[in-house]
């Protein structure tokens, strides 16, 4: 099975940059993501409802006001609702304001509102923006919960950005950060990648939570981290001319069309291979989520 390397398909770009998928084309990114929830070990819910429990169990707010939620980088909605839905067990009245760079990202995350009744409750405010761009024009509002899931990776000032988020958190607050962590294999893959195909980049562009754990430590805010592990199904990966398999290799990589290029795709595959376990046939790549969770008691 491991030898079956060569996938077949249309390329359509010969310029590979590391980390750019989601740039690339947010539609393509989403079809990506997709393929990566399908190949997990204990299901789409099981992982989404890890994100929902860490979201804490009380969120103070003031007297018959809502609680302010604050999602950076949400994407099409998925992790959004989760923590949502957390936020609902105990407060009835909840406004979320939604910072998303994507329209068509925008649009999905609509589109789950419309057709999911558990957020009826929530009163959403939408902003087209990347997170630097939403800084500079934030406003004076303060939020009880500010999330930001797999999303901080390629800010261009990571110590700017969470001072930011910092500052928009409301007294009694908490903000909550989740990434791969870098000491799983696929965040040590990422690292490799980069230094192998963006050696000029790897140092600047690639935040990790070792970088936001280092932030949180020099200005003395106190916080808790916990982690998730997961087992990503790469089989379809080693699977000639599979589609999925393309899909997916391109997620994990993180770069559009990675299995086009054989030299991107070997070292992949190499990595995978020695890094990887074989149960009943099926190929399982570790992935293990850090969360963070800082709480602004003044």
């Amino acid at each position: 099975m491991f030898n079956r390397e060569l996938i077949r398909l249309n390329c359509t770009q010969t310029g590979i940059e590391v980390g750019g998928l989601v740039n690339y084309s947010p539609a393509r990114y989403l079809a990506r993501f997709r393929s990566f929830l399908a190949a997990i070990e204990t299901g789409e819910e099981s992982y989404f409802q890890s994100y929902e429990l860490k979201v804490p169990d009380s969120i103070p707010c003031e007297p018959g006001a809502d609680v302010r939620v604050l999602g950076i980088g949400s994407g099409s909605g998925e992790v959004d609702r989760a923590v949502l839905q957390k936020v609902l067990q105990r407060h009835n009245r909840v406004y979320s304001r939604v910072v998303e760079p994507s329209e068509d990202m925008i649009k999905q995350y609509k589109e789950l509102v419309r057709v999911d009744t558990s957020l009826s409750a929530v009163k959403f405010e939408w902003r087209q923006q990347t997170a630097e761009e939403y800084f500079q024009t934030k406003g004076d509002a303060k939020f009880h919960l500010i999330h930001a899931i797999h999303v901080l990776y390629y800010v261009e000032d990571i110590h700017a950005t969470l001072r930011n988020m910092w500052e928009q958190l409301a007294d009694g607050g908490y903000m909550l950060v989740g990434m791969e962590s870098d000491r799983s294999d696929w965040g040590r893959m990422e690292y490799k990648l980069r230094e192998m195909f963006s050696p000029d980049e790897s140092s600047t562009s690639f935040c990790t939570p070792g970088d936001v754990k280092q932030w949180l430590d020099s200005t003395g805010i106190s916080y808790v981290t916990s982690e998730d592990e997961t087992n990503v199904n790469v089989t379809e990966c080693f699977k000639e001319g599979s589609e999925e398999g393309m899909m997916l290799l391109d997620f994990l990589t993180q770069t559009h069309d990675a299995s086009c290029d054989p030299e991107m795709r070997s070292t992949a595959f190499e990595y995978i291979r020695r890094n990887s376990s074989v149960v009943d046939g099926k190929i399982l790549f570790r992935s293990v989520t850090e969360v963070i969770v800082a709480s602004k008691n003044n």
